[in-house]
Formats: structure tokens, C-alpha cells, sequence
């Protein structure tokens, strides 16, 4: 039989073990078995149950008539019978006249189970780079579907790219490609980066490529690849025993061999008919060319009376000849020849070859590791990759146990998982394989069961070594974490937005400086940081940052979540992906509260220089002609009659050395005495001394102390408390209330003074203090200038609350002597 001249070699990773049970599952075209004594189906393949919903009445047809057939899409097709017991027979339907290409569909079905069962993105592709296969890693991968078969590979996107056509073109010229990296441009933005391996598939005879494999990153489960290489075995041993025949019975007659019988179906394969060749010569009924071929294998077996089988080709029919002489007392009398038709074993031979070296070319050029196991755990063979990637251990892999080359700490999980795998369950797990030299790997392994007749006979392993993949994501995890401290405990606040500005995520110091937290405002636009006539120019801002630019160090105002006002600085700064894409922003903003308050007060010590080197200059010159014009006043006021407008000009002269005395206050430091006082009684004598210009002004009066001693200058100290209660009185016009109150606040004693007039308008309040500013019609802004100065000396705090037709606080806080 064929079968014994098709020789494989041991240990290949595509060893076949041949089915012995006849299986119509296994049979390439449609078969069933029937029983004939009670008309009925026994078994039936899916190709057989397709033909029945297509044909009426097909089993009592098939009984009834020895020679039925039936047409299908334009083609002829027989019933080929094999008796397998008294009442089972197998009946299989053979297209008539069909030729070697008739079966480009077991190549087919062959090619596409491999492609669709290995764990990489597999694609094969023509001569003229059309699709011919793919499997649904690589769809999965591309989002591609079958849609793109017969059409050119390299036009489809995301495919379209000028490194991966360029390699695909030398894959057609005949050249191998391995381990070439390759980035594709995916929908939404998204790259993905291919380890690329591309071989020339198939060879035509005259030495062009007839097809291509690409294969990207990773070779995945090919365990269905066993089961097709057997069911191709069975096909192939089924076939060969189903065949038509031809036998002949050839005598030598003088020296020429006769035909003397002719049997067969096979003949009309040949458009032979017994008739044309019993009693016919080999010469009349072989052409020259087979004749000389077959005519010295007949005069050999005639004379040595030798056995002979070969395979040979005649007139398109490839076949198997088995010529056995017939010997009488030892003489040969008469030769039988038995012709089997093997065309379609031949072509499934091919294909199997042919699925075979196109399996051994993805497992070649993969760029993973793949290695076999016994079912003891002994490693039978490794690919190319394996001993490229561990040559120091490789020669030592063959013929040991595979838990040899783990490491001690991850022996134990990878057996457990070698034991899924022969239980028949593919299994996936994270190893550490020791790689010679004191080296170590990390290895992503992938165990695929090899089955034959459902019986588990050893194990593929996949190893992907993710070392390196494993090192920079713990650098990831690492950069991650210090940007997350960074960002977390910056001193600024930060918030990334997406780019129409909506909050992606904020920071804490941003929670702290504007009240809101991040739960509260994620999601949000940002702009209920702004008022209503702000968010115009922060649109602005987003169109600039849009465009790719940046905004730096920009000085506003933003308001927290309790409406109060925060000066801030801002950079906006645009964040873009590999394409240059703006996929968010980032804003960090800065507190200018407390750098705003030291230029306030800078700003106020400088005038106060000022002041007090121009209070010294005014002060020296006004003030002795200031004496020498009241004294003549005074005079001219004794010999007047009429002292009317004499009285205002005494009033002005009045008023200008109050101001220069409140010049020389500031400009010259007086010689102030700290002493214990009653913080109390002063506060009392104070009211007191008021008490009749309240009076006049219909102002009631309420006073609330307690008991607080001081160290301090009275005089000074009384002349700021008087100060301040007579604003409070000029407030009030038309009368109102004064409340003054003394209380012991955490080690101060606290002077509060309020009145409710008019109040003071927010615009106005930032400018208290400031010189020649006041919110009276003659005031110079000296006295409280004045007042803040004393205040400030006495280690206290002055500070001023006032709202419009409510009126104004004053709160004064001064150390309290800690003496009993």
C-alpha cells in the first residue's frame, strides 16, 4: 500500500498517529453509512446531511439503483459503495471525472485551520499580495473582517503603512523577514507595534514565490493543528481504500506481453473498456513512453519471479501498481497487476506537506519561544528562538525535564500547570525561567495539550519573554508614583482639564485654596472659579492654549466656593499626544494673596518714609511762622469790631497745626513710657470724655468691659481709642448707637468699637490707612495712619469690618500682661 512508502521523521513537531476506526466525519466528501436489510441512516457526515435536504428520496434511490447519480451546481457525482458487514454499508458521493485540482478545497480547509488555531496574527497572501487566509487573531487586532479576502493586504487600513509594505514586498521577492518591528496607526488615535516575521510559503517550480506568511508578535494555540494533520491522515488511508482499481491478467507470448484480462472501474477513467484491451499486446495499448517504462519492470518479474510495487503517472492518473507473479513448479506462468488510482491520496500527501512545512515556517521564524514536552515533562524539541534567546542552556534542553530551566521559587506553580495541560486544558501562567549564567527571564507561558484520538500525548509550550515588558512597567509604576506625590503635594494648585475645560483632576493645594473638593468639581467647567463677565476671557485663554500655545504667569482674580475673592497667577500649558493631538490641559495656579499683602505693606513703609521726611521738612518751616501769624490774629481780633471772619481765619490756623502736630507725630519717634495700666479704666475715662459730644449728637452710648491690664504709653493709647470712637461719632450725623466692648480673647484684650451709620463701600476699605486718603471731606488719612502706627508699636492688631447702611467695626487687640 502507499501508506508504507510515506516516510516521516521522528521527533517533528507534526508527528502524525493514524486512525484505525473508520469515522465518516473524517472522510473529505460526503459519506454515510446505511443500513440496506431496514432501509435507514446509520451514521452521516455534515456534508451528506447537506446533499439530503437538497435530494428527494436519496437512501431508496441509492438501494434501488447500482449506477445512480446525481447533478449538482453543474457537476456530475456518483455513489461509491464498500460493504462493511451483512447489513452496513459505506456510501461516499465521488464527483465523476474529477482531476487533481477538484480537491483545492482539503488544501483549503487545511490552510485555513492552521491559520485560525495558531495563537499569532497570521495572514497569507498570494503572489500579487491578495489575502488568501487570515485568522481572527490578526481580524481581532485590525478590526477586519472576512470582507477583505481576495482583496490587496496593503491596501487596507490600518495596513497601509510604508515599512509594513515594504517588507511585505520582499516576503514576495523570496526573502525572510524576522523580528522587524512595525507601528500601525489604529482607529481613535491608537498605535500598535507588531514584531513582524514574513517567509515565502510556497515556491511555483520555476522558483517564484506562490505565497506568503506574516506572522505579528505572537504565536498563540495551534492545538487544533494536530487534529487536522489526522483527520488529512484518515482522509488519506480511507481514500486509499476505497479507490477504483484496475487488474490485469498478462501472459508472455513469444516475446511479446499479452492483456489476457481487464477488470475495473478505474478503466473508464482511461477510456478503456475490457473489450479494447484483452488479447491486445502492451505495445497496442500503452504509448511509447509508458511502454519502455513499464515493458523492463514485466521481463524482470518474469524471469526472477520477484514481487514488485511502485508509483508511476500515466495519462494524468497517478497510481499505485502492485505486480505479483503466478509460478508454477517454480516457473512463471502469468503476471496479475493491480493499478490503484492514488491521484487524490497524492494531492492530500501534497497538501500535507505543504500544511506541514507552512507550519514549521510559522513555528521557524516565530519570534517566541516554543518548545514540545513528553507527557513525563521531557522537552523533545525548541525552535529557533529558544536557542537564539537561551544559548547557553539550549543544548542541554533536549532529553530534560522542563522544571529544570524554572526557577526553585516558581517550580511548583509551573507543574501545576504542565498537569492542567495533560488533564487536556490549555493553560496560561507567568514564570521565571533561569537562562544560563545566573541569568534570569520572566516568561508569559501559554501550555497547549497535543491530542491524538483524544488522548493528550505531550504539550507545546509558548513563551513570550516579558522581561523586559515587566522592567518598564515597574519604571512606569515608579515614574506614576513620583508624579502622583509631585502632583499631589505641589505647593501650587493644580488641575488637568480635558480641552473644552471641563475638570479631569485636581490637586490638593487647589482644594485648599479655592473650598471646593475634587468629588464636587470633577467633571465640572471650570468655570465656577470666574464671575459671569470673566468667563469671556477665560474662553479666550482655551482658543490660545487650543492653538498650541501657552499662557504664562497671568495675574487675575478668581473667587473661592464662598464668593470671596483670591489673587492668583496661572499658567495654562497644552498637553499633546505622539500626533501632536491637544488631548488635555493643565493649569497651575498660584496663591498671590500673601505676596499682594507684602507689597501693600511695602508700599505703606515707603509712604510712611516719605511722609515722615516731608512731615520733618513741613512741620520745621510752617510752624514758626504758624506762631507768629496767631499772635498777630489775636491782636488784630482785641481792636476789631466785627470778629466774624477773623474767627474762621483762627479756625484754619487751627486746623493747619493739627496737621502739622500729626506730621511731627509721624516723622519725629517720640519718647514713649510702657507701663502696667488697667486697660479697663483707660477704656473707661475714654467713654467718659465722649460721652457729651454723644449727647449733643443724640448718640446713645453702650459700654460692656472686663478686667485687662496692659503694658503700654497711656497718653498714646487714649489717643487712639478717642480717635477711633470719634469716627464712629462724625458716622453717625443724625444719630444711631456706639457700642464700645472689652473682652478677654486668648491671651489679648479685645476692643471693639462699633457704630451703625452709613458704612464704608469695599472700593474705599482697601484704601484705609493710606495717607491723604479719608472718607471724610477734610480728613488727610494721617490719624489712622497714625493709630495704626501706635497700635503697632504696642505689639497689637488694628483691623476694620464695615458694610454700606450698616455700619463700621473696629477691633483693636492688645497683649495682655501676663504680671499678676
Amino acid at each position: 500500500m502507499m501508506v508504507n512508502n510515506v516516510t516521516k521523521k521522528e521527533g517533528t513537531m507534526a508527528e502524525m498517529h493514524p486512525y484505525h476506526a473508520l469515522n465518516v466525519d473524517s472522510i473529505p466528501v460526503p459519506a454515510a453509512i446505511i443500513d440496506v436489510n431496514n432501509p435507514s441512516y446509520i451514521e452521516e457526515n455534515e456534508e451528506w446531511r447537506g446533499i439530503i435536504l437538497k435530494e428527494d428520496n436519496l437512501l431508496s434511490k441509492i438501494i434501488e439503483e447500482e449506477d445512480y447519480s446525481i447533478r449538482l451546481n453543474h457537476q456530475p457525482y456518483g455513489f461509491k459503495r464498500k460493504r462493511l458487514d451483512e447489513s452496513k454499508v459505506l456510501v461516499m458521493m465521488i464527483p465523476k471525472g474529477m482531476k487533481r485540482e477538484d480537491s483545492s478545497h482539503s488544501q483549503s480547509a487545511v490552510y485555513e485551520s492552521l491559520i485560525h488555531n495558531t495563537p499569532t496574527c497570521v495572514c497569507i497572501i498570494d503572489k500579487n499580495g491578495k489575502v488568501m487566509e487570515m485568522n481572527h487573531s490578526f481580524q481581532k487586532l485590525f478590526h477586519i473582517s472576512d470582507a477583505i479576502l481576495g482583496e490587496p493586504l496593503c491596501k487596507q487600513q490600518p495596513l497601509e503603512n510604508e515599512s509594513f509594505i515594504s517588507i511585505v514586498m520582499n516576503g514576495l521577492k523570496g526573502l525572510n523577514t524576522t523580528g522587524e518591528e512595525v507601528t500601525f496607526d489604529m482607529e481613535n488615535q491608537r498605535k500598535i507595534t507588531c514584531n513582524i516575521t514574513i517567509s515565502p510559503a510556497n515556491y511555483k517550480s520555476d522558483g517564484t514565490v506562490d505565497s506568503v506568511g506574516i506572522i505579528l508578535h505572537d504565536i498563540t494555540e495551534k492545538k487544533k493543528y494536530e487534529n487536522e494533520l489526522m483527520s488529512l491522515k484518515v482522509e488519506l488511508e480511507n481514500t486509499l481504500r476505497l479507490q477504483k482499481t484496475i487488474t490485469y491478467k498478462i501472459k508472455k507470448s513469444n516475446h511479446d506481453f499479452v492483456i489476457e484480462m481487464a477488470a475495473g472501474e478505474l478503466l473508464k477513467k482511461l477510456n478503456l473498456t475490457p473489450s479494447k484491451v484483452i488479447g491486445k499486446t502492451i505495445q497496442e495499448v500503452f504509448d511509447s513512453h509508458h511502454l519502455g517504462k513499464i515493458q523492463p519492470k514485466l521481463k524482470r518479474i518474469w524471469e526472477t519471479g520477484e514481487e514488485l510495487t511502485y508509483e508511476d503517472e500515466y495519462k494524468e492518473l497517478e497510481y499505485l501498481a502492485s505486480i505479483v507473479p503466478v509460478l508454477r513448479h517454480g516457473t512463471v506462468v502469468e503476471i496479475i497487476v493491480s493499478i490503484s488510482d492514488i491521484s487524490l491520496i497524492k494531492d492530500i500527501q501534497r497538501k500535507l506537506i505543504e500544511s506541514e512545512q507552512k507550519y514549521k515556517s510559522i513555528v521557524k521564524y516565530s519570534p517566541d519561544n516554543i518548545y514540545m514536552v513528553d507527557t513525563m515533562g521531557v522537552i523533545q524539541e525548541v525552535n529557533p528562538a529558544v536557542k537564539t534567546q537561551w544559548d547557553h542552556i539550549s543544548p542541554q534542553m533536549i532529553g530534560s525535564h522542563f522544571s529544570e530551566f524554572i526557577a526553585r521559587g516558581s517550580r511548583e506553580t509551573a507543574i501545576k500547570q504542565f498537569e492542567v495541560a495533560l488533564r487536556g486544558e490549555a493553560s496560561r501562567f507567568v514564570t521565571t525561567f533561569e537562562n544560563g549564567e545566573g541569568g534570569k527571564s520572566h516568561v508569559a507561558v501559554t501550555n497547549i495539550p497535543i491530542r491524538v484520538k483524544n488522548e493528550v500525548i505531550g504539550i507545546y509550550g509558548f513563551g513570550q519573554d516579558i522581561t523586559e515588558k515587566l522592567k518598564m512597567e515597574e519604571e512606569l509604576k515608579e515614574a506614576k508614583e513620583l508624579l502622583e506625590a509631585y502632583f499631589e503635594h505641589a505647593g501650587d494648585g493644580i488641575a488637568l482639564l480635558d480641552p473644552e475645560g471641563n475638570v479631569l483632576k485636581v490637586n490638593q493645594q487647589f482644594e485648599s485654596m479655592f473650598g471646593w473638593s475634587k468629588d464636587e468639581i470633577t467633571g465640572e467647567v471650570i468655570t465656577f472659579l470666574h464671575q459671569e463677565e470673566q468667563v469671556g476671557q477665560f474662553k479666550q485663554n482655551l482658543a490660545t492654549v487650543k492653538a498650541g500655545k501657552r499662557i504664562k504667569d497671568y495675574e487675575t482674580v478668581r473667587y473661592r466656593k464662598d464668593g470671596s475673592p483670591v489673587e492668583i497667577a496661572f499658567n495654562m500649558n497644552p498637553i499633546l499626544n505622539d500626533n501632536g493631538r491637544l488631548i488635555g490641559i493643565s493649569a497651575i495656579i498660584r496663591d498671590l494673596s500673601e505676596k499682594k499683602r507684602n507689597e501693600d505693606l511695602l508700599k505703606k513703609s515707603e509712604q510712611l518714609a516719605m511722609i515722615g521726611q516731608l512731615a520733618a521738612g513741613v512741620a520745621h518751616e510752617i510752624r514758626n511762622p504758624l506762631t507768629t501769624l496767631k499772635g498777630f490774629l489775636q491782636l488784630m481780633k482785641e481792636n476789631a469790631e466785627d470778629d466774624f471772619y477773623l474767627g474762621v481765619i483762627q479756625g484754619e490756623l487751627d486746623r493747619i497745626e493739627i496737621i502739622t502736630n500729626e506730621f511731627l507725630a509721624l516723622a519725629k519717634p517720640r519718647a514713649v513710657k510702657f507701663s502696667l495700666t488697667s486697660l479697663t479704666t483707660l477704656l473707661t475715662s475714654s467713654v467718659e470724655f465722649i460721652k457729651m459730644e454723644c449727647l449733643k449728637q443724640g448718640v446713645d452710648v453702650r459700654f460692656s468691659v472686663e478686667e485687662a491690664e496692659i503694658y503700654c504709653d497711656s497718653h498714646q493709647m487714649k489717643q487712639v481709642i478717642l480717635n477711633v470712637m470719634k469716627n464712629a461719632l462724625e458716622a453717625m450725623p443724625s444719630g444711631g448707637l456706639l457700642s464700645v466692648q472689652l473682652e478677654k480673647d486668648e491671651g489679648y484684650g479685645k476692643i471693639t468699637i462699633q457704630d451703625n451709620g452709613n458704612g464704608i463701600p469695599p472700593e474705599r476699605m482697601k484704601h484705609l490707612g493710606e495717607p491723604f486718603y479719608s472718607t471724610k471731606e477734610k480728613g488727610t488719612g494721617l490719624g489712622l495712619m497714625i493709630c495704626q502706627k501706635i497700635i503697632k508699636e504696642h505689639h497689637g492688631s488694628l483691623s476694620i469690618q464695615s458694610n454700606v447702611s450698616e455700619g463700621t467695626t473696629v477691633t483693636i487687640l492688645l497683649p495682655i500682661s501676663k504680671e499678676k
